[in-house]
């Protein structure tokens, strides 16, 4: 009778441990997110940093937000 009453706490336990390691996962990917999100502004920043002409006030407004941004 023990041995299946501790099928369920098993079964439980291996649960737990799934979620554990979705949650990981899920952090994992969040990170990932935010470090692609990071480096894609930076390359926007290198891009208007660039250019040869002089920018829009569009660009330029998208400069200075970019740069407030990183130095936060």
């Amino acid at each position: 009778m023990e041995a299946t009453s501790s099928k369920p706490v098993e079964k439980l336990e291996k649960l737990q441990e799934m979620f554990e390691i979705r949650k990981h996962d899920h952090e994992l990917k969040k990170q990932d997110l935010e470090m692609k999100e990071k480096l894609n502004k930076q390359h926007m920043l290198e891009t208007l940093l660039a250019k040869k002409e002089p920018l829009s006030e569009i660009e330029m407004a998208l400069k200075n937000k970019l740069i407030s941004d990183m130095l936060l």
